[in-house]
């Protein structure tokens, strides 16, 4: 610890300062002992008071305080000042002082509330010290971070509005002041110390700097109101040079008011700064909605711009690559072009494309252009990746430098532990000057730009005579061995990841500040505001004297930046969940299924129902949080909420269980409220029974696939929009007939003989996936394959022996599996048997089948464009070839169908199912199992499709035929349960096609015998199926049977054409074509 003096008596009346770290400002010496017991109430008992050899340091009381507190008192020896680490703070600070006095010109009587601004600072921050470890000071002795939200919001006198909530009317609210720092045990944290127009200080904790208009030069009635202001300060208190009047300190407080009307027009006394602390009452705040800047442009008294720059233009400020010369620079977007009556040129459009209007863009040279927003807006998409990162392109090495943490020769080399000298691997102490394409140019560490860029650094060093240098020696050599392939593989741009579409991306509330302040908007600003909008419902901000209940454990979130295609600013608050451990329940969160999806629209075809889908606009925030969790509000929060703690009341993004909770709630409006019941079949498919307006009862459905809604109704629009729209705010662009869902098309259509069925398309889904394996495969030189079937001929991916894949193509391999096998999802059955074959090498894929996919994208490339529709029309079925076989004599005389007990009364009409099975006897090649095939129509509609190896290995084709029967008809009767729950009619048996006669005379004959014990699990199952009449077998050829499309890879022809015309439009044309 150590005193330091001043010769100015401060505003507070203080003449020195006792400093530990922390200071504490003193009248005289003699408080010293007031000031360590200050110190040791705050902050703690040290082990050891350092101080100087000075009696008022060494006092009695000091000493006899310190020994009940259990400090040693140590002084240093006399002329050995300088030991002591306090005086090297002292010397800081005074520094401190002077300069931004001298820079602010603010009084030299405030150096006091100076000393604590700059002590808190110090504190604060971290230093390059080894005593610290990293670590700034108050995470050092307090073990956490410490708050800076209330230094770095305001400099130092820092021009500020603040609330005056003793104004009278017509007086304004909001008065001009000077920020002199962090108020101390007065109002919240956020409380700063304000020097007033009339010279007294005030500590008011709503505060805000002036807007961009505010501050400009030439707003001629703020400059006068500042100076205005400065002047009144400097009578009382002088400036940076004069020290001002003494007895500004001892004012007498103003004449008491007579009345209650006249208290209004005078400052209380206690506003002032008192040396008497238990006179003094902390400042308060009317709560009222903050300033906003106006959207409008900065004009003159005669109505024109005064700078063209709106702060409601999304373009300025924008850094984009733009022509200058010979060559591209980056440009920056300064403000927009008006003509001689101040109106901007050209014309506005949302679209970037078609915007015309006209801005002024500025070159680093200072030269500046003019350029229309749409040209402005074609050079940023051209400069960015498909995420919108804008990305620098080298243009050379103009130079280098050596740090002293570089290695010396003398220590390029380390020993093992077998005695052998080894370089080592270091890339320490070496930076190098990179010239972009752009005309900038930054230093960059070789620990960065040797992955970016191996072989320039390698031809600099080698130029430069750098190659024996310890940062190069080790991998020089090689990369200039390697160069060309090296060339290939490295891609040279270096992604910009603090832009975005040319705008710069904040990372913190204040950088966004920061950012906007800059650019003189409110951008960035104006998009925490919106979020914190819209995310406010979900926390309950809690005052500072009241308790957090009991099991509410802290958590914490932060905020996410982006800009959209269209320049917009967009901030989400997202809750960090991954610093929490999973939570103890389950937190599953059912979707709907593909399967209910499409019996869900031909049912409605069928029955005349109307089908419309909507969208819940931010689903999440109208669950409530099962988590007990709460934050500290951050400066997102504004003012009056800094520092508070807050529960999370709602569902929010980036939480372990918010798909949970929200599932939860849905369900509980849906059967609480709305009298909805859930299918036991399928959870997430919800009916209710309703009648037409004729009278005729039926079944409504919803289906529900997280916040995606599906009505099915006779009513469906008053179903979505008064119901379920009453309670919950959904998207209006998207209320209506669904379009898209679950990522394919849809669309309701006249099929040829007048029926109206609902198709399901994946075009979109095709094209896309295709595009991005043609860029892929153009970064290496190549081109799409032309392909007429998904695999080449003959190709068998078991046998394939070409080299195994490295760990990214590997990668590449199972995204493209996971894409193929969506694309099977949404109906492109035509590739489900080879996608599943290839599927099975997912653990080790190999060359020749990564070029097999490549084969498969050249096939979907030319046949993209297909769609499945769910015909309701009822198929002729000749009921002679099923024929109810006599079982009564038979050990299945007395079974019959289980209905379920639970089943809902079945209204509408029902469907005919059928059934189409085949399978491929040891079509493995390496192992010789079988392949099962099968697909379920509805009426004629393909609701479900199956390609799968078997998981036994079957001795004959009749063994592995029963297995692909089983495994058909199980499926079979789970589907028919699906129907009964969701009251749909199922009376009559399905009607099932299989190809091998074996198997038919096995099932459908009661007197058959089992010739093979290995088959009887198959067998048992199957024959009882078809006594209970559940399903029955017939025989059909093999050239008619569609199964026969998910067994084996199909050649292209007149077999494969007619198959995929049965299931799909357009591309079985196509291909027949």
């Amino acid at each position: 610890m150590d005193t330091f003096f001043a010769s100015v008596k401060s505003a507070r009346g203080f003449n020195c300062m006792q400093i530990y770290g922390k200071v504490y400002g003193m009248k005289s010496v003699t408080e010293i002992t007031q000031a360590v017991k200050l110190f040791a109430k705050e902050v703690g008992a040290p082990n050891v008071f350092v101080c100087d050899p000075h009696r008022n340091q060494t006092d009695k009381k000091i000493r006899e305080f310190c020994l009940k507190i259990g400090t040693t008192l140590r002084a240093l020896e006399e002329s050995t000042q300088h030991a002591n680490r306090a005086e090297l703070y002292v010397g800081l600070i005074k520094e401190g002082i002077r300069r931004d006095m001298r820079d602010e010109n603010s009084p030299m009587r405030l150096w006091c509330f100076y000393a604590e601004r700059r002590s808190s600072i110090f504190n604060l921050t971290a230093k390059n010290l080894f005593q610290l470890e990293g670590q700034n000071p108050h995470l050092a002795t307090f073990g956490d971070m410490g708050d800076i939200s209330n230094l770095c919001n305001f400099k130092w006198y820092e021009w500020v509005y603040f609330r005056q909530h003793k104004a009278s009317f017509p007086h304004n609210k909001e008065e001009l002041g000077r920020c002199l720092g962090p108020t101390k045990n007065e109002g919240n944290e956020m409380c700063q110390w304000v020097i007033q127009a009339n010279g007294q200080i005030v500590p008011p904790r709503t505060l805000r700097r002036l807007t961009p208009a505010e501050a400009s030069p030439h707003n001629e009635a703020e400059a006068a109101k500042r100076a205005a202001v400065d002047a009144a300060i400097r009578a009382r208190w002088g400036d940076s040079i004069q020290e001002g009047p003494q007895e500004a300190i001892h004012q007498d407080p103003p004449p008491v008011a007579q009345s209650e009307d006249d208290a209004d027009d005078f400052v209380n006394a206690n506003d002032v700064i008192d040396f008497d602390p238990d006179t003094f009452t902390p400042y308060q705040d009317d709560v009222d909605a903050p300033a906003v800047v106006a959207e409008a442009d900065i004009i003159d008294s005669t109505g024109k711009p005064v700078n063209q720059q709106s702060t409601a233009d999304l373009l300025i400020n924008a850094e984009v690559l733009l022509p200058q010369g010979e060559k591209d620079m980056m440009a920056k977007v300064v403000r927009r072009v008006v003509d001689s009556d101040g109106k901007a040129v050209g014309t506005y459009n949302s679209n970037p494309v078609l915007n015309t209007m006209v801005y002024e863009c500025e070159f680093p040279d200072g030269a500046v252009k003019e350029y229309t927003a749409n040209v402005i807006a074609e050079n940023i998409l051209k400069q960015v990746d498909s995420t919108g990162r804008q990305t620098h392109v080298m243009d050379g090495i103009v130079g280098h430098r050596k740090t002293g943490q570089a290695l010396t020769k003398d220590n390029a080399y380390i020993v093992t532990k077998r005695g052998r000298k080894k370089l080592r691997q270091t890339t320490i102490g070496w930076d190098f000057k990179v010239q972009w394409k752009d005309g900038t140019s930054q230093w960059v560490p070789l620990k960065l730009l040797k992955e970016s860029n191996p072989v320039d650094v390698a031809e600099y060093v080698k130029a430069r005579n750098l190659a024996d240098e310890p940062a190069f020696a080790w991998w020089v050599p090689y990369t200039l061995k390697k160069r060309d392939k090296i060339i290939a593989a490295v891609n040279s741009r270096v992604k910009r990841k603090t832009h975005k579409y040319g705008i710069e991306i904040p990372t913190l509330v204040a950088h966004a500040r920061e950012i906007d302040a800059h650019n003189g908007n409110r951008f960035w600003q104006d998009a925490i505001e919106k979020e914190m909008f819209n995310v406010s419902i979900a926390f309950e901000i809690l005052e500072n004297d009241q308790h957090m209940p009991v099991g509410w454990t802290k958590s914490s979130g932060h905020l996410v930046f982006d800009v959209k295609m269209d320049f917009t600013r967009k901030a989400r608050w997202v809750k960090d969940g991954h610093k929490h451990p999973g939570p103890d329940a389950s937190n599953y969160a059912g979707v709907v299924s593909r399967e209910s999806v499409r019996i869900a629209l031909t049912y409605a075809a069928l029955n005349d129902l109307d089908v419309l889908a909507a969208d819940i606009r931010n689903a999440y925030l109208q669950a409530p949080s099962s988590e007990k969790h709460y934050i500290i509000c951050g400066p997102e929060f504004r003012l009056e909420h800094e520092g508070k703690r807050a529960k999370i009341v709602r569902a929010l993004y980036g939480g372990k269980v918010l798909g949970r909770d929200f599932w939860v709630h849905l369900r509980s409006c849906m059967q609480d409220t709305l009298g909805f019941t859930s299918c036991l079949a399928d959870p997430d498919v919800w009916i209710r029974k309703q009648k037409k307006a004729d009278g005729t009862e039926y079944w409504e459905y919803v289906l529900l696939y997280v916040d995606d809604a599906l009505v099915i109704s006779d009513r469906a629009e008053s179903t979505l929009r008064n119901e379920i729209g009453k309670y919950f705010e959904l998207k209006e662009e998207w209320v209506g007939p669904p379009k898209i869902y679950l990522g394919g098309q849809m669309r309701k259509v006249e099929l040829e003989n007048g029926v109206n069925a609902w198709t399901f398309g994946s075009a979109q889904y095709v094209k896309a996936a295709v595009a991005n394996v043609k860029e892929y495969l153009a970064k290496q030189g190549k081109v799409l394959p032309r392909a007429k079937t998904p695999l080449s001929n003959g190709y068998r991916p078991e046998i394939d022996i070409t080299d195994e894949l490295g760990g990214a193509e590997a990668s590449y391999y199972q995204s493209l599996i996971g894409i193929l096998r969506w694309m099977v999802e949404l109906g492109r059955v035509d590739i489900c048997c080879e996608v599943s074959m290839m599927s099975s090498h997912l653990a080790l894929p190999r060359k020749g089948h990564l070029e097999q996919l490549f084969h498969m994208s050249g096939y979907l490339d030319k046949h993209h464009n297909a769609e499945m529709p769910y015909d309701p029309t009822e198929p002729e079925i000749n009921e002679e070839q099923f024929e109810r076989q006599d079982w009564t004599q038979s050990i299945y005389s007395d079974v019959k169908e289980e209905l379920p007990p639970n089943m809902p009364q079945a209204l509408g009409h029902g469907f005919r199912m059928r059934t189409y099975v085949d399978s491929d006897h040891a079509g493995e090649s390496l192992t010789r199992r079988s392949r099962t095939g099968f697909f379920v129509f509805l009426n004629r509609a393909p609701i479900h499709w199956m390609s799968k190896k078997q998981t036994s290995c079957e001795t004959s084709t009749f063994g592995s035929e029963f297995v692909a029967m089983k495994q058909a008809t199980e499926y079979v009767r789970g589907l028919r349960y699906k129907l009964r729950m969701m009251s749909i009619p199922c009376h009559e048996p399905t009607y099932v096609y299989g190809d091998n006669q074996s198997v038919l005379a096995n099932t459908t004959a009661p007197d058959s015998q089992l010739k093979k014990k290995s088959n009887s699990i198959a067998y048992h199952f199957v024959r009882e199926g078809c006594a209970r009449d559940e399903w029955r077998i017939t025989y059909i050829n093999i050239h008619k049977n569609p199964a026969d499309l998910l067994t084996k890879p199909l050649p292209s022809g007149e077999k494969r054409s007619k198959f995929i015309g049965m299931l799909l439009w357009w591309l079985g044309d196509k291909l027949s074509a």
